[in-house]
């Protein structure tokens, strides 16, 4: 197959590869297409996202490499847009929703950073419970999805990352299954991600498969993306990523390229 990967991050956030470096990356795999999706500024860390004044940059940037990869690749200007930003939506070919604090007042705790600060998350937010943290999560989720109208909804239960959920709790498994529901009546569009894969962190990417039988059911739609890093991680358990997909009984993902959004065989 040919792939897509919509979810990249360079050097104008927190990756290790250049733009035009990633996009010959892409083009050495065969890429149909590269999406460039670096963190939008926040104000509570700025230590991984863009800086407000390297926007511009950022555009002239990737506007460049569009150019130069026409009629090879499609090279797409996205943005992995963080709950606590605020954007002007107008120069981005896509949006892709994604939470990755939890704040409150002066306090906020990235929640897919290291297991440390997920559990001082939960000791010191949620009064010890993993079950007030997940629910924390999935509301700012909701919130965000239902406030951005995003084009993708970003790593669905990324709370999972360093294993503090256990997915046949049916207690968890009934919050992240409602929350799905209302997120895909706004956004069908739930990225397979498999960064957390590509970091030696998991060994199965997200959404979890219970997460993604559901999606299948409410006919939403999946998008194959590595949350990538480095250059060489454009395409991390890809195969692997397709062939889950067909053993839950998807017969179809969705990539991005200069047309839209369409749907390829599996």
């Amino acid at each position: 197959m040919r792939f897509s990967n919509l979810h990249t991050h360079s050097t104008f956030s927190d990756g290790k590869n250049t733009p035009a470096e990633i996009a010959e990356a892409a083009a050495q795999r065969n890429f149909l297409s590269i999406g460039f999706s670096d963190h939008s500024d926040t104000p509570c860390d700025q230590s991984y996202c863009m800086k407000q004044k390297d926007y511009p940059a950022y555009f002239r940037t990737v506007r460049e490499l569009k150019k130069q990869w026409e009629g090879r690749m499609d090279v797409l200007l996205g943005l992995e847009l963080d709950y606590y930003s605020d954007i002007d939506r107008e120069p981005f070919d896509y949006i892709i929703a994604s939470v990755h604090y939890i704040c409150k007042d002066q306090d906020c705790y990235p929640i897919d950073h290291s297991l440390r600060q997920q559990q001082d998350c939960i000791a010191r937010l949620c009064g010890g419970s993993r079950l007030e943290m997940a629910k924390r999560y999935y509301d700012l989720l909701l919130r965000h999805v239902a406030a951005s109208r995003p084009d993708i909804v970003g790593h669905f239960d990324v709370i999972t990352k360093f294993g503090l959920y256990d997915d046949a709790d049916p207690a968890y498994e009934d919050l992240a299954l409602q929350t799905l529901d209302e997120v895909l009546k706004i956004c069908p569009r739930v990225e397979m991600n498999t960064g957390a894969i590509a970091r030696g962190v998991r060994t199965a990417p997200y959404p979890a498969p219970f997460l993604l039988q559901r999606i299948l059911e409410r006919g939403g739609k999946i998008l194959l993306s590595s949350d990538s890093h480095a250059a060489d991680t454009l395409d991390c358990y890809f195969p692997e990523s397709v062939d889950l997909l067909r053993r839950v009984g998807f017969r179809d993902m969705l990539i991005l390229d200069r047309n839209g959004f369409r749907e390829i065989s599996l």
